[in-house]
């Protein structure tokens, strides 16, 4: 039907209120599984080092005549292995008058974007702590600035790579990035080679840390011919489907998989990659704890900067594994 002639609408009134409400919604995911999962220690250093050590290869041929003169095993120094400290931070500046104004969803300006932006330094802890960065001693001057390897970086004993790929290593004191391979998809025979391998090794990991889509191809391993089927569970008369799975009772212990979604949203550089982690094994070194700092006034503004300075302490590196070169994102990037 046809509106009346000369209808007065909202259209074209005016003083109508605006109706804003008070309340700011985000839902953007700031967890960190990663960081939670293996707590932190205090360094005093920007460098702090630790030593591994290996027992021998066991033999069968040690048997000895009697009355035997003693010859003596050389000794092999222990390896002297770290990283160092990289700063990190995030800042704000609010104009006076903004941070005073009368606002919907917050009272104080800068206060909120003190929260929103620590919420943010976190998750940029968390994916550079799990990447693929190398370390780096940085230079003086702020020529370059020191860098804190991350988790595939330095994992090389328990390794599974596709063609191409080879593990990070450590010289001269500093750890290099591993080189990606091709990528490829996430299998069950891949998971179960990294387990044996970090068994092997000696690690007892009991986490298995992967992106979510990866955590969706896990759980279609139920799909696999040689795993024991579990498809409903029968609760007060009703059925429910499970088409999920959370823990993976392998050969060599129970693993718990954790889907980790900062690694998916800070892209296929690293969710391409999926760890085995022993949490006893590797901890989060702080120097300077998350602080947030208010420089000195050059303006009508309120100036904030939070940062904190840490690095990634991996106490052995055989103690956790790595299924690399995964399609992390999709089921072809």
């Amino acid at each position: 039907m046809a509106q009346t002639a000369n209808t007065f609408e909202t259209y074209d009134a005016v003083g109508n209120r605006e109706e804003l409400a008070d309340k700011i919604w985000m839902i953007t995911p700031d967890e960190t599984p990663f960081t939670s999962l293996i707590g932190r220690k205090s360094v005093e250093s920007v460098h702090p080092e630790w030593q591994t050590d290996v027992l021998a290869t066991p033999v069968t041929t040690n048997n000895q005549p009697e009355g035997n003169d003693w010859s003596y095993d050389a000794i092999v120094p222990t390896v002297r292995v770290g990283n160092y400290c990289q700063i990190s931070e995030k800042s704000a500046i609010v104009s006076r008058t903004q941070n005073n104004t009368s606002k919907a969803g917050r009272k104080v300006e800068i206060a909120r974007e003190v929260t929103k932006k620590s919420r943010e330094l976190k998750t940029d802890m968390e994916v550079t702590m799990l990447s693929n960065q190398a370390a780096s001693a940085g230079s003086g001057n702020g020529a370059t600035n020191r860098q804190s390897a991350g988790f595939r970086a330095w994992i090389a004993t328990n390794d599974n790579m596709d063609a191409g790929g080879s593990s990070g290593t450590f010289s001269n004191g500093i750890q290099g990035a591993a080189t990606n391979g091709t990528q490829r998809a996430f299998t069950k025979a891949i998971l179960d080679s990294v387990i044996l391998s970090t068994y092997n090794a000696g690690g007892n990991p009991d986490i298995f840390m992967c992106s979510p889509y990866v955590k969706t191809v896990f759980s279609r391993i139920l799909d696999d011919a040689d795993v024991v089927p579990l498809r409903k569970e029968v609760t007060k008369g009703q059925a429910t489907i499970v088409a999920a799975a959370d823990t993976y009772l392998s050969d060599f212990g129970l693993i718990t998989v954790v889907p980790n979604r900062q690694m998916a949203r800070a892209g296929a550089a690293v969710a391409r990659n999926a760890f085995l982690i022993d949490p006893t094994m590797v901890t989060m070194g702080v120097f300077d704890d998350i602080m947030v700092n208010t420089p000195a006034k050059t303006g009508d503004t309120e100036k904030r900067v939070i940062n904190v300075e840490y690095t990634l302490v991996v106490n052995n590196e055989a103690a956790h594994g790595c299924a690399a070169d995964l399609f992390g994102l999709s089921a072809s990037t």
